[in-house]
């Protein structure tokens, strides 16, 4: 038996395989049936562990799959090195040796994975997988929060070998035991990942598939992100976190260094929007910026901050996102005058402008590529990579960042726009010919986020504040440090997986909904600022529920809904139309009465700045949770778009057709407002698809 330990974990592995055999921290063991890799290697899985899937036609969402083949790891090791703190075991393979390294932290193990190619010829490697095995099952439950699936579950009642695998690339998974808890994390600065977990007889197995894509050098070596092992003792109760091993997760991650940027723009209320109109309907309208700037005041009287403006560049006939020259307003929009018109109006009203950037590159025949050869991604052929009809750019490229850079501070210089959503934040196809160090796969993670480090930069170096809304799905921490405003792209995932059950059981969708909104809340930075909606310009037309909120939910249930996202912690936004459907050719209710109650309500009632929300468990349709005040106020640049209510406040939102009670006993409560339902509001009496808001 090899043992490590320090004051907070204790770690046994078997002397012989090398192989993890327990974790403890105090009073809680954890059993495990050692850890597995396996990698794609000239075309076929070295282990065998995971089928093989190429990666070579992927598009920039697609993430490894985890299929699991039941075949059992058998490679034994050359050597098993012991230092006081790491355990580090080799294991000789006909190509190569990847060694497997156990790192003592304060209150977790962490474990990396490297490669060493010791052969005479150069390995095509495609993925990367660990696999661990927990060796119980009974009690086991699992969940992935923040991300989708949302639910809860039961190791036991999964059909052997079939993974339930996350839509988005996920860090963070729990385990609640019948001991105690266990996260796993797993973090990859370079490329995207696959996240799964199965049940192989008596095992748990989780799986972080990373998409590994490279050509491996003889005698050179390669590691991919790294797992970390953390268990949750219950006498941890007495530490900070009060025990909640959600909490631990955001402990861990900070711990890490990720931490989210400041000084930039996280208050408000955002309407996207173009001057032609909207994508459901092939935008329509075909105005201009002049035209456009007249619905500027009313959308400032409705309650609106920030307006995103979809892309108004110089563009292709296949639509607003085929940009070719971003630096060039499109003379259909009014050409740099009616942009600066338009820009001036919104800042006299008081309200932002968030360009919204492309940086996936322009089509093939346009004059950048040819100029720049070396910044378009390359496919393993040479050939360029293409996207929608556009080259992959390669957001690595210091040339090209530079590039996007001083791009978005002439807009600056120009309009005085004042922050950015990013198209594709989440990088781009792999790049088979990449700058200088970089490996092809780099083109995914590690270039989403230099590409949103860059247009942050086009802001902070003309000294103004930046309000970065990158397109990136994920609730990753890779991308703390330069987001303003996260997408919230998982809660409108949350959404879509609950729909079902909004008409026929609201107590169950409430149930969820409050449990995945507490576990989002617990495992991401207190101050990390999160975009809240129900639909955009891609869900409305192409993706997903293809549809406008509206028509997915019944007018009233919309309502209850937008009054949920703007009444939680983050910033939420509407499309265009969403206020009167008529802006995009359809029928039914005009709801900007609705919103501008709504939107005034939001302003004068939830605490100043705050960002932290604490739900309430109710067992019925109606969802309860309090805004929290926040602490230490400080001043920021959003201060003028800051809420501006004081000490707690209890938001109730019904979200069924009947009036539904909620027990006020024990809350000093002052009703402050309501709205949303049709029926004058009684106290603890909550009307169909309503509001309502107290002072506590």
């Amino acid at each position: 038996m090899v043992t490590l330990r320090n004051e907070g974990i204790t770690c046994c592995f078997d002397e012989t395989s090398g192989q993890l055999l327990t974790v403890e921290r105090g009073s809680l063991t954890i059993p495990f049936g050692g850890l597995a890799f396996d990698f794609g290697c000239n075309g076929e899985m070295a282990v065998g562990l995971l089928a093989y899937e190429s990666m070579l036609d992927f598009r920039t969402w697609n993430l490894p799959d985890i299929a699991p083949t039941g075949k059992p790891f058998s490679l034994e090791p050359e050597q098993v090195q012991t230092g006081e703190k790491v355990v580090r075991v080799s294991y000789p393979m006909s190509m190569g040796i990847m060694q497997v390294s156990y790192e003592l932290l304060d209150s977790s193990v962490k474990v990396d994975l490297e490669l060493t190619n010791t052969s005479q010829e150069t390995l095509y490697l495609n993925t990367c997988g660990i696999l661990l095995s927990l060796a119980q099952t009974k009690g086991v439950v699992f969940d992935y929060p923040a991300n989708a699936p949302i639910f809860h579950y039961a190791v036991e009642k999964l059909a052997e070998r079939k993974p339930v695998q996350t839509g988005l690339i996920n860090f963070a998974t729990h385990f609640a035991l019948p001991e105690g808890n266990l996260n796993l994390l797993f973090i990859d600065p370079i490329e995207k990942w696959g996240c799964g977990t199965f049940r192989e007889q008596d095992h748990t197995c989780q799986v972080y598939h990373a998409g590994l894509e490279m050509d491996l050098a003889p005698g050179a070596s390669c590691a991919v992100g790294s797992l970390y092992i953390q268990p949750c003792a219950p006498e941890t109760e007495h530490e900070p976190d009060d025990g909640n091993p959600y909490l631990k997760i955001r402990q861990l991650v900070k711990s890490l260094g990720y931490a989210p940027c400041t000084g930039g723009i996280t208050e408000g209320v955002m309407y996207s929007g173009h001057p032609a109109g909207t994508m459901d309907k092939d935008f329509p309208l075909k105005d201009d910026l002049y035209a456009y700037a007249k619905g500027l005041p009313a959308l400032k009287e409705m309650g609106v901050d920030h307006i995103w403006l979809l892309p108004v560049f110089d563009h292709t006939e296949e639509g607003v996102y085929h940009s070719n020259d971003q630096s060039v307003i499109h003379e259909r929009y009014g050409g740099e005058d009616g942009c600066r018109y338009f820009c001036d109006l919104a800042h006299d009203l008081g309200m932002t402008i968030l360009f919204d950037y492309v940086p996936h590159g322009p089509v093939p025949e346009y004059p950048l590529v040819a100029e720049h050869p070396d910044w378009p991604g390359k496919r393993r052929d040479g050939t360029l990579q293409e996207e929608w009809d556009c080259v992959s750019m390669d957001y690595n490229h210091p040339g090209y960042q530079e590039y996007t850079s001083e791009l978005v501070h002439d807009h600056v210089r120009r309009f005085g726009i004042d922050g950015a959503r990013i198209d594709c934040a989440m990088g781009g196809l792999s790049n088979w010919r990449p700058y200088r160090g970089n490996r092809p796969s780099g083109n995914s993670v590690l270039a989403g986020v230099h590409i949103t480090e860059s247009i942050r930069n086009g802001f902070l170096r003309g000294g103004e504040p930046s309000f970065i809304l990158p397109e990136n799905f994920n609730p990753l921490p890779n991308y703390y440090h330069c987001t303003d405003l996260f997408y919230g792209m998982n809660l409108y995932r949350a959404f879509v997986e609950l729909e079902h059950l909004l008409k026929e059981k609201p107590a169950q969708y409430v149930a969820h909904l409050t449990d995945f909104l507490e576990r989002e809340a617990w495992t991401t930075p207190p101050d990390y600022h999160k975009m809240r909606f129900l639909d955009n310009h891609d869900t409305v037309s192409w993706v997903w529920q293809s549809a406008r909120a509206v028509d997915c939910y019944g007018p009233a249930a919309a309502r209850a809904l937008f009054a949920l996202i703007s009444l939680i912690d983050g910033v939420p936004m509407i499309y265009q139309g969403d206020e009167d459907p008529s802006i995009y050719g359809g029928t039914g209710e005009n709801l900007v009465p609705f919103f501008t109650k709504l939107f005034h309500d939001r302003r004068n009632f939830i605490p100043a700045k705050s960002n932290q929300t604490t739900y309430l468990h109710t067992g019925t349709p109606v969802m309860a949770f309090i805004r929290e005040p926040r602490e230490t106020p400080v001043p920021e640049p959003c201060d003028r778009y800051a809420t501006m209510g004081s000490g707690r406040v209890l938001v109730l939102i019904n979200l069924s057709g009947e009036a539904k009670n909620f027990d006020l006993t024990g809350y000093a409560a002052e009703l402050l407002t309501w709205g949303g339902g049709s029926e004058a509001a009684k106290p603890g009496v909550v009307p169909a698809y309503g509001y309502q808001m107290y002072q506590l």
